[in-house]
């Protein structure tokens, strides 16, 4: 069959060169041939070299030697051939010598490619450095990275074998093992090669797809021994055999397994069909490879196995393969006739079109070459055939025709941009056929797969070192080979999408997930929410405290020059009650999404406001203190200290400093909190914890100072209980924010606004349940203690049942004497503590 196939490709010369003679490609011009057979022998092939480097009009045959061949005249313009890579490198260095054109249509060693050491070598086929990379993009697309290589010993299948590992490793593709085998096949020791070969495909694991470089003949070997032994692969197979009819026609071939595998661009050659139903010599010419074919095929006779080949230029004799010794049902009826008289389609039949192919594109490509430098126009041609072949060659390198509709050139190392077809091996009626099921482009270094059943296909082979890792989860390689490793999930906020992931991705800041997850979900964002029952309480709280407050003004704005209500200010209780009123206001700030604005002022707002009210308080408490607890004249001393008003500002005034040097330094901020698994908690960050503390600090010291003063005046006439109602707010306050500080510090985060607003209504609560109401149930349930008489009544008789009545009258006298020279608010200061009584 690989006689078979030469022959095939010989006729397809032929046949070109006859098309071209009957067109008007070249006008006047006739194309002729001369034709050598190496069978396949380095020696053989370099003696043809030789032969067509001989000077023209020699009668010796010989190749002259000069210091100079510019203008040498061979007998031959240009060369068509080898069909292998090993024969093409010896000749295409001698053909160097006078850079005479040689076109390879099947000699794809990456090589050749080289112009430096190949200068007058082209192909009408790409290089081998193309369908390496080609079969290593087939096999990472399959998802196949554990593979075996296996390649023949010479320059051809090192190269390959070479190019092909490079290109697997760049796409992460391990090579299990790599092995060559000799070209010398039917030896002994060929046969054990082969068979340790074939074990070590079994022995190694999970290597279920083999690479083969190499020619039919050593592939039959080795499918042979893979047949016996029962053993399937999927085998992807380089150009040497991917059509090989001789691989194809072997018993049980379909057993190996799937077969894949590339072949140079395939298209028609018009009447080429025809021309092989009807081979026969020309007029007066003896073809002695037709002769022989005749023999073969369509005759029975010992003898006819034994007939020889001789080229028609040539005396030495070469035989041809006994694999056309097979007969038609012709044989022994008529013999020595011409194939037409038979009807016979067997040569049509065995057609490889990509190497048919691409010799006819080796035959237009000289032929236009030739058309460009006789400047063949208009049917004429300048018929100047004393050109070297070095001037062709020139030609040749810029040729650019179109073929089928596409276009045909050269690259710059003289090979074919045609790329490949990806074939697949299929049983169509017990025979075996190539289907093409995609393709290789050259120029973008693309695979594309037309048929979809092979991704079925593919995808049903496993070979792999180890499982894939699944979206989710990550590899940890554990050996040398990058391809064997173990599966780990990603752990959670990381995240994998694809298949064998070398490392989880970290999940965006708003974005969560669990452990060996392939996606992150959105983070869930929370803050204390308007709709939060929890709010609704609180913000019922602050609305009855405010309502409360409006309540109590218009109650001081009825009884404001009344005993009672001038003992806890007079008109100083609008600013007090107006103060509560911003701390209620201040709570809003702590409820609903965090705005900049709000985190910023809400902790200011409180901080003064309350700052006001506790500051009010001190002042009550201290003036309780002088009225009852010092003599007359420690009393006096003090009285210089009591400075209502100046003492307000200043403790106000400090506080406004805290929050000013707060705001300006590191004030709040809204954030987002991610610490939280799955939430955003939208919160207020107080900027510098500090300063917080300071400014709660400040109000806790001040609410000390009330309940120090406050608990001194404790054991006052039992109808003074104003002292008792200070302590008990300050006691209060003090409570409120010391449990504070330990809750804040282990609540969630989107309730720590609740917290705090617990903390401020609690307060205020406590100063206007201990200060302002107890004053509103004198004024309107106990009218006989809202009046001045009733107040100095009941003084007056407690201080007729003390033991220390005139002490006591005395303070009482100085007491008022002093409010007498106080301002309106201080005026009123000591008749507070006569009149709180009930």
């Amino acid at each position: 069959m690989e006689a078979l196939s030469r022959f095939i490709w010989l006729q397809s010369m032929i046949h070109t060169i006859e098309m071209i003679n009957n067109s008007t490609l070249l006008p006047g011009i006739k194309l002729g041939y001369e034709i050598h057979d190496s069978c396949t022998d380095a020696t053989r092939a370099v003696k043809a070299a030789m032969r067509f480097l001989s000077k023209t009009n020699s009668s010796e045959n010989c190749l002259e030697v000069r210091c100079n061949y510019t203008d040498y005249q061979p007998i031959v313009k240009a060369v068509i051939g080898e069909v292998y890579s090993e024969l093409s490198i010896p000749i295409a260095r001698i053909f160097n010598v006078a850079l005479m054109p040689q076109i390879s249509f099947a000699s794809s060693a990456a090589i050749l490619s080289d112009k430096l050491r190949f200068m007058s070598f082209l192909r009408t086929v790409p290089s081998d450095i193309h369908q390496t990379k080609a079969l290593a993009e087939f096999i990472s697309n399959s998802h196949w990275n554990w593979i075996g290589v296996i390649a023949t010993d010479d320059d051809y299948g090192k190269s390959a074998m070479t190019d092909f590992i490079s290109n697997a490793q760049q796409l992460d593709i391990c090579i299990a093992f790599q092995e060559l085998i000799s070209t010398f096949v039917g030896s002994r020791q060929h046969d054990e090669a082969i068979q340790a070969l074939v074990s070590k495909t079994e022995a190694v694991p999970n290597v279920n797809v083999l690479v083969l470089f190499a020619k039919s003949q050593v592939v039959t070997k080795v499918l042979k021994e893979i047949v016996w032994r029962n053993i399937t692969k999927t085998w992807i197979a380089s150009d040497a055999w991917a059509v090989s009819r001789t691989v194809a026609s072997m018993p049980n071939i379909e057993k190996v397994g799937n077969i894949f595998g590339l072949t140079f661009k395939m298209g028609q050659i018009p009447g080429f069909p025809e021309h092989l139903r009807n081979l026969k010599a020309g007029p007066g010419a003896v073809n002695k490879f037709i002769e022989e074919y005749r023999q073969l095929r369509f005759t029975c006779s010992e003898e006819s196995h034994n007939v020889t080949m001789t080229s028609n230029s040539s005396s030495e004799n070469y035989s041809l393969s006994g694999s056309l010794k097979q007969v038609s049902l012709h044989t022994c009826t008529k013999i020595n006739e011409f194939i037409e008289n038979f009807n016979d389609d067997y040569l049509v039949q065995n057609i490889e079109q990509s190497g048919t192919y691409a010799t006819y594109l080796a035959v237009q490509s000289i032929a236009h070459a030739l058309r460009n430098l006789l400047k063949c126009h208009e049917g004429t041609c300048q018929k100047n055939f004393n050109f070297a072949p070095w001037q062709l060659l020139e030609v040749l390198r810029e040729v650019n025709f179109t073929e089928g509709g596409k276009p045909f050139y050269f690259d710059k190392s003289g090979d074919s941009v045609n790329g490949y077809n990806l074939i697949k091996w299929i049983v169509d009626k017990g025979t075996i056929q190539f289907k093409t099921v995609g393709e290789y482009n050259v120029l973008d270094r693309k695979i594309y797969i037309y048929d979809k059943a092979i991704r079925n296909i593919t995808e049903a082979v496993f070979s792999n070192c180890s499982v894939s890792c699944k979206p989710g989860q990550r590899k940890i390689v554990n050996s040398s080979q990058t391809c064997c490793y173990d599966c780990v999930p990603c752990a959670e906020g990381y995240y994998s999408v694809g298949w064998d992931m070398n490392n989880c991705l970290k999940c965006s800041i708003d974005q969560w997930s669990e452990a060996e997850s392939s996606v992150c979900f959105n983070r869930t964002t929370q803050f204390f929410k308007w709709n939060d029952g929890f709010a609704i309480v609180l913000v019922v709280f602050a609305c009855l405290g405010v309502i409360l407050i409006f309540a109590i003004v218009v109650m001081v704005s009825l009884n404001l020059n009344t005993p009672p209500i001038k003992s806890i200010g007079g008109m100083f209780c609008y600013v007090i009650l107006f103060s509560l009123i911003l701390s209620f206001v201040s709570t809003v700030f702590f409820i609903g999404e965090p705005t900049s604005y709000g985190c910023y002022i809400r902790q200011p707002l409180f901080g003064i406001s309350f700052t006001i009210c506790v500051s009010w308080i001190l002042i009550k408490s201290f003036k309780i203190v002088l009225a009852f607890k010092f003599d007359p004249v420690d009393r006096q001393k003090m009285m210089r200290l009591y400075k209502p008003i100046p003492i307000l500002l200043t403790c106000n005034v400090i506080q406004v400093i805290i929050c000013t040097l707060w705001l300006t330094l590191k004030g709040p901020r809204f954030v987002k909190s991610y610490d939280i698994p799955k939430i955003i908690v939208l919160k207020c960050e107080e900027g510098s914890n500090v300063a917080f503390g300071v400014m709660l600090g400040y109000i806790a010291v001040l609410a000390i100072f009330c309940f120090l003063l406050a608990f001194m005046g404790r054991k006052v006439p039992d109808i003074y209980k104003e002292a008792k109602f200070i302590t008990f707010s300050m006691l209060i306050y003090l409570i409120v924010w010391i449990s504070f500080v330990p809750v804040y510090s282990n609540t969630d985060a989107q309730y720590l606004p609740a917290i705090e607003v617990v903390a401020i209504l609690a307060s205020n609560y406590g100063i206007l349940c201990c200060h302002f109401l107890p004053k509103c149930y004198i004024v309107y349930f106990r009218k006989n203690a809202n009046t001045a008489a009733g107040v100095m009544q009941r003084v007056s008789t407690y201080h007729r049942n003390a033991a220390n009545h005139v002490q006591s009258s005395a303070l009482g006298e100085s007491l008022w004497t002093l409010n007498s020279h106080e301002p309106p608010a201080q005026k009123d200061a000591e008749t507070e503590a006569g009149h709180s009584a009930h």
